[in-house]
């Protein structure tokens, strides 16, 4: 099975081909955040739970951060995704925003 494109017709093709092949019981789904694909899973694995891939979602911050800070932001952003408990990612996210809502702006908004 090969799809031509990463739009949500060829993900959905692939996911049934999945499902035809026995694909059950999937209960969670980590993906980069392309409309597409979202979509299809959305539609074909209803009530499945999904989470953006970390890798993908760093170097979208990264990319959007001015080229002078990615090694200071770096480290903050991975203490977030790593956080012991949502209490402790929350506020470290709004210490984050804090200090870089000015400096980089679209790299916290990506965030």
């Amino acid at each position: 099975m090969y799809g031509d494109s990463e739009t949500e017709t060829s993900w959905s093709e692939f996911f049934s081909w999945l499902k035809e092949r026995g694909l059950r019981g999937v209960e969670l789904i980590v993906s980069d955040q392309h409309g597409g694909l979202v979509r299809a899973i959305r539609t074909h694995f209803q009530g499945v739970t999904w989470q953006r891939c970390q890798t993908h979602f760093m170097r979208n911050i990264l990319d959007a951060t001015p080229k002078q800070l990615q090694e200071e932001l770096y480290p903050r952003v991975r203490s977030i995704l790593e956080a012991p408990d949502l209490e402790t990612a929350r506020l470290l996210l709004q210490q984050t925003v804090e200090i870089y809502e000015a400096k980089a702006a679209k790299a916290i908004s990506v965030l």
